[in-house]
């Protein structure tokens, strides 16, 4: 990993000197980088790579209880602005039920004045009332629209936001699931390993053995080159030389007289 390192950083200094432009060392670094990342990544064991997963799936764990805080408060929230709504309807609806009714005492005041309640009022308190009920239906009825549209596009994030968490909540107990596989399988793995032979080194005994294959055909080959141009008499001859004479000589004549006999005879 230092030699890569130190690789990596004499390259950058070689190209800054030979005329390398920025963007070029950059990129040469980045691989660089790449490179020194991928040989770290290779040499963590895959039992520290599951530990580093449980990691994770403790700090989902330990998030559960925020990520049902922020819906449980979204999901209130959106039930206040529903309230909200209502109370501005039902609102605008009375401030319309009340100018029905002082637009009927504005017909009958015209031309004397009425009770209501203990009061008596004329024409002109029963318009200037009226305009003060118009005025606030009007403002009522713009906050009522107002909060639907609001609590419209609240309730669409909520509706998102409680499918997220249901989604997240079934991917974090889906990891929870592969985690606990996942180290089966590794523990497998690990007997797999410990109960498997290992096997011999073979290289050398086949080298042995082809070199061997060629010294007995080199040894052929010298064999057959002597045999090349022998005469077999004067093999005969020297094989003869390194025998008794006299004991061979006696064991001609008797297999020759033999023949004589035996040719006499016929």
């Amino acid at each position: 990993m230092k030699k890569l390192i130190g690789v990596g950083i004499g390259a950058a200094l070689l190209f800054a000197v030979v005329g390398f432009s920025f963007a070029e060392i950059s990129e040469y670094t980045q691989v660089v980088r790449n490179r020194v990342h991928n040989g770290v990544k290779e040499a963590i064991p895959m039992s520290v790579e599951i530990d580093r997963l449980e990691v994770l799936l403790g700090k989902l764990n330990q998030q559960v209880a925020s990520q049902k805080y922020l819906v449980a408060k979204a999901n209130i929230s959106l039930q206040d602005a529903e309230l909200e709504q209502e109370r501005q309807e039902s609102k605008s609806n009375n401030l319309l039920t009340e100018m029905k009714h002082l637009r009927g005492w504005l017909d009958a005041s015209e031309y004397a004045t009425i009770k209501v309640g203990c009061q008596k009022v004329n024409k002109d308190d029963i318009g200037q009332a009226l305009r003060h009920k118009l005025a606030a239906w009007k403002e009522s009825t713009a906050t009522t629209e107002a909060c639907a549209e609001a609590v419209s596009a609240q309730k669409q994030a909520v509706v998102a936001l409680n499918k997220q968490f249901t989604e997240w909540q079934n991917q974090r107990k889906l990891l929870g699931h592969r985690l606990e596989k996942l180290k089966a399988q590794a523990v497998a793995q690990q007997l797999k390993q410990r109960t498997t032979l290992p096997e011999l080194d073979q290289s050398d005994l086949a080298r042995a053995n082809e070199l061997a294959d060629e010294i007995e055909k080199e040894i052929r080959i010298a064999e057959a080159q002597e045999a090349l141009g022998t005469d077999p008499l004067d093999q005969l001859l020297d094989e003869e030389l390194t025998e008794d004479t006299a004991s061979l000589e006696a064991e001609i004549d008797a297999i020759l007289g033999k023949k004589t006999l035996v040719s006499s005879e016929g």
